[in-house]
């Protein structure tokens, strides 16, 4: 048996001192209980408790909830931001917004004035292929076209 542990001295060694090493940490990780008196507990937060400028902690948070409902407040009568109370009143303005989405949509379809009026002097049979003719125009027309088939069938 003595010759199994045979040149393990240097081994032990180097184990012993690593042992050391990790006693070290911990050694230094353990508390010193002292024997100096408790640190006292901060005193309860309390809304008569002062935060800053002599002032309580309900007064900040008063003075705080009302700058932000001033805020929206503003906003509000900025923005138009009118909440409708009553069934009626939300008809209402849903009907409104139909209106307008329907006048908005006809006014897209109406071409430009240019195109509408007629310019004096202007050759009435010289015609653009993409302007649209005026209801004046297509009568004229038309009553050309009738004395026309009534003159061919004479």
């Amino acid at each position: 048996m003595a010759g199994q542990w045979r040149d393990t001295g240097p081994l032990w060694a180097l184990g012993g001192a690593a042992l050391g090493v990790c006693f070290a940490g911990v050694t230094g990780q353990l508390v010193e209980p002292s024997t100096a008196p408790p640190k006292p507990k901060p005193p309860p937060l309390t809304k008569e408790t002062v935060v800053f400028w002599d002032m309580r902690l309900w007064h900040v948070v008063g003075i705080f909830s009302l700058f932000v409902l001033s805020i929206i407040i503003t906003l509000c009568c900025i923005f138009n931001c009118r909440v409708p109370r009553t069934r009626k009143e939300i008809e209402a303005r849903y009907l409104q917004r139909k209106a307008a989405k329907m006048y908005t949509d006809k006014l897209e379809t109406v071409p430009p004035l240019n195109e509408l009026t007629e310019i004096p002097g202007e050759d009435k049979k010289k015609k653009k292929k993409d302007s649209v003719d005026t209801v004046a125009i297509k009568v004229e027309e038309d009553e050309k076209n009738e004395a026309k088939k009534k003159k061919g069938e004479k």
